[in-house]
């Protein structure tokens, strides 16, 4: 897979070194070509592969921190908080990320977040697709064990460790070996260069000479500290373009949480309102079909009602217009039967009472029932009323 390497040279991110590489292929011999700040966007174009920044060493602080056992997802305030001691600094102006976890002590790289920041700008400005942040000392191959010197950018990258190493000049070497010397026990450097390549002569040291293109790069298939982490963890040209639309993302959000509630609550209103007119339908239903409850379908039973009350006018004989007489007629004891008669398909009866309502009552309940029933010959006096009831029907079944 093909990857962009640019490794600025100082903290102005302006002159860098770039190199086209094949991840599967490449050795520790990268092929740099210099740049100035002005030829990124051409470097960019003639390179549209996923991009990797090497940072100046010098811009990066390695160190470890000991944590207390279980820190769970404390463990990066915790941090924070240890590092600040450690470099006196303001923690809010920088930016920390850590390498495994799952070790302790935990490694660290602290550099500024203005740095960070504006190597991200640089990425979306020129349109480069960001995938890594990384130090300058992982380019120095690390075969896991004992110390490593390798040539970098103006100076010398020391490594012994995963996560551990410096960068110095020639001159420096000899008392950074012996600084190293109290907290890792050094036998031999090995020391990769190219061919021909000469290094400086550190007494009391052993060196063991190797090449270059005998190695892989330290940071492929390799533990490194990846720099993009939390706050920078967007990478791409998207990046920016987020960041541009957050406050419009944000705003719009807000809007669609207030427009789901204002909704909510009008399909809550309108639940409401159609509970109150289900409750009226059913106290107006529930006298006449009292064997219905409030969850039953309200519609579906009135229909039946009323096509059982079409089929009774209909189809009603004597013994079924008597019956429901008789029904009505229990209520009203008031009400007195002179005379009953079946002529053709009419049931009759003749009725008297000493209240009117009496009978016009009766009539009112027997048409309820679904009966065909009609107060004909009605005779009105203030001390009895009488009248003749007829509730049509059909033939007997």
């Amino acid at each position: 897979m093909a990857r962009l390497l640019i490794h600025f040279l100082d903290a102005g991110l302006g002159d860098f070194r770039w190199a086209s590489i094949d991840e599967d292929r490449q050795t520790a011999n990268i092929d740099w070509q210099p740049a100035g700040a002005d030829e990124l966007d051409l470097v960019a174009s003639q390179n549209p592969y996923p991009l990797t920044i090497f940072l100046p060493q010098q811009c990066v602080y390695l160190t470890s921190i000991e944590l207390p056992l279980r820190a769970g997802r404390q463990i990066l305030s915790a941090i924070d908080f240890q590092v600040e001691d450690q470099l006196a600094q303001d923690i809010e102006l920088q930016h920390v990320a850590i390498g495994d976890s799952s070790k302790n002590p935990v490694a660290i790289a602290v550099v500024e977040r203005e740095l960070m920041q504006r190597c991200l700008d640089l990425a979306q400005s020129h349109a480069l697709r960001l995938v890594h942040i990384l130090p300058e000392l992982f380019l120095c191959p690390w075969p896991g064990s004992g110390v490593v010197l390798a040539r970098g950018h103006d100076g010398y990258l020391l490594r012994y460790g995963d996560y551990a190493g410096l960068k110095c000049h020639a001159a420096a070497l000899a008392p950074m070996l012996r600084l190293v010397n109290q907290s890792v026990e050094i036998e031999s450097i090995t020391c990769y260069g190219g061919d021909g390549e000469e290094f400086p002569q550190i007494d009391g040291f052993e060196l063991e000479r190797k090449n270059l293109d005998e190695a892989r790069p330290g940071f492929l298939q390799a533990a490194v500290i990846d720099l993009q982490q939390r706050d920078f963890q967007m990478s791409s040209a998207w990046y920016a373009l987020g960041r541009a639309w957050k406050s419009i993302a944000i705003l719009l959000a807000i809007l669609l949480v207030i427009g789901g509630y204002n909704k909510a609550m009008a399909l809550q209103s309108m639940e409401r309102e159609l509970a109150e007119i289900r409750q009226q339908q059913f106290e107006l239903l529930q006298p006449h079909l009292p064997e219905i409850g409030i969850e039953d379908n309200l519609k579906k039973a009135l229909i039946d009602r009323l096509q059982q009350l079409q089929s009774n006018q209909n189809e009603q004989g004597f013994l079924a217009l008597m019956l429901e007489f008789t029904r009505a007629r229990a209520n009203f004891p008031e009400v007195e039967i002179t005379r009953v008669g079946y002529q053709g398909k009419d049931l009759v009866f003749d009725i008297s009472s000493t209240q009117l309502t009496k009978i016009e009552t009766l009539l009112a309940t027997v048409q309820k029932q679904g009966v065909n029933a009609t107060l004909v010959s009605l005779n009105i006096k203030p001390e009895r009323s009488s009248g003749r009831l007829v509730l049509s029907g059909g033939d007997d079944v």
